[in-house]
């Protein structure tokens, strides 16, 4: 018999594909949302037809990484930072220790929105050529308020899901999220970059076939670091170097960031992936081997050491990536690798990913 966290996770997984059955039979349930389910002003229309992309896409995730159902329980990585320093407006800034007697990952109140006279950056939608596709593309570059040429910022790059695009996290709110860390806990000010993390010509990603789209995301890694990296580093005050470069993402794009992050440990300190998508390792199902996979699985480069941080999590009621996102956290475990894990109330939608990306930033660029 499952036992634990396995068999609350299995019920939870259980209990989300019913919900997503019912739905399609016409059932209204409250609360809904998928990868493009961001925020609770979405008309009905659209939330039926994302309803529709979640459960196609739960299928086609689960037959490519079938849950475990006699799997040994393990004991996870959880752990989180608690030493802190004085700074910012609630007197508290978060230092990287991993210490896993501080499990707080509650946000402020009303993080996604502008608060009271605080100020805000802007954000530009920018053009830049792509050689791995031989055309221009565009991507979101959210800068700072205040943005001085003359001063290096460190740069957060935010991956979106499938179905998504450049825009995906601004309509969740990211410049405020990240401006309001800045003035609450004193993180540095930062660039972020939002691209089209679908890398294709030839196919669109409308959020209904997995398979179709995963070869344009599995090229947006040679995308970043030969077109977008070196555009920014460019033309912005791009601080450059592992210790000031970060890489996150959800879903499908926390799979892209997670697969990035490990190739390339000289170039990325910290890694946040949020409710991400298989593929990353080896499972023993040949229809997951890509190559967004790691040959050999997890593995710290000993010339760089840990990462700065390594952050993960997911909703507890998750049915499209729940199972992959608690198995990354068990290998990670197994491997001895640092890293944060949490779960949270929420399914596979917007309101997990904003959390995570709270808790990710007011940890990032302090090291």
């Amino acid at each position: 018999m499952v036992k634990g966290r396995k068999m609350k996770r299995n019920c939870k997984i259980i209990i989300s594909i019913f919900t997503a059955v019912c739905m399609a039979a016409g059932v209204l349930l409250a609360g809904c949302s998928s990868e493009n389910a961001v925020s609770s002003d979405v008309s009905a229309s659209s939330v039926q037809a994302q309803t529709q992309q979640q459960t196609q896409l739960q299928s086609q995730l689960q037959q490519t990484n079938p849950v475990a159902q006699s799997e040994e329980e393990t004991t996870a990585g959880a752990s989180n930072v608690s030493r802190e320093e004085s700074t910012g407006e609630n007197g508290k800034r978060f230092v990287n220790d991993y210490n896993a007697s501080d499990k707080s990952y509650a946000a402020s109140d009303n993080f996604i929105s502008p608060k009271g006279n605080r100020e805000y950056g802007q954000t530009f939608t920018v053009d830049y050529y792509s050689t791995t596709l031989g055309t221009v593309r565009q991507a979101d570059v959210i800068l700072p308020y205040g943005y001085d040429a003359s001063r290096s910022y460190p740069v957060l790059y935010l991956l979106h899901g499938m179905g998504g695009n450049n825009k995906s996290w601004s309509d969740m709110g990211v410049k405020y999220i990240v401006q309001n860390v800045h003035y609450e806990n004193g993180v540095k000010d930062m660039i972020v970059v939002c691209p089209n993390c679908h890398v294709s010509s030839d196919v669109v990603d409308n959020g209904s076939n997995y398979r179709s789209i995963l070869p344009g995301y599995e090229r947006f890694e040679q995308e970043l670091l030969n077109d977008l990296m070196p555009y920014i580093n460019s033309n912005y005050s791009a601080a450059t170097g592992r210790n000031n470069t970060a890489i996150a993402g959800y879903s499908l794009g926390g799979r892209c960031a997670l697969s990035i992050g490990f190739k390339h440990q000289d170039m990325f300190g910290y890694i946040g992936t949020f409710s991400t998508a298989g593929g990353v390792i080896p499972s023993g199902n040949s229809k997951n081997a890509s190559s967004a996979q790691l040959p050999n699985g997890f593995e710290i480069n000993q010339e760089y050491g840990d990462f700065n941080l390594l952050f993960m999590n997911v909703g507890e009621s998750d049915g499209v990536c729940g199972h992959t996102s608690y198995e990354y956290d068990e290998e990670l475990t197994k491997r001895g690798i640092k890293h944060i894990f949490y779960e949270m109330e929420g399914d596979h939608e917007g309101s997990v990913w904003q959390n995570g990306l709270y808790n990710f930033v007011k940890r990032i660029f302090v090291k």
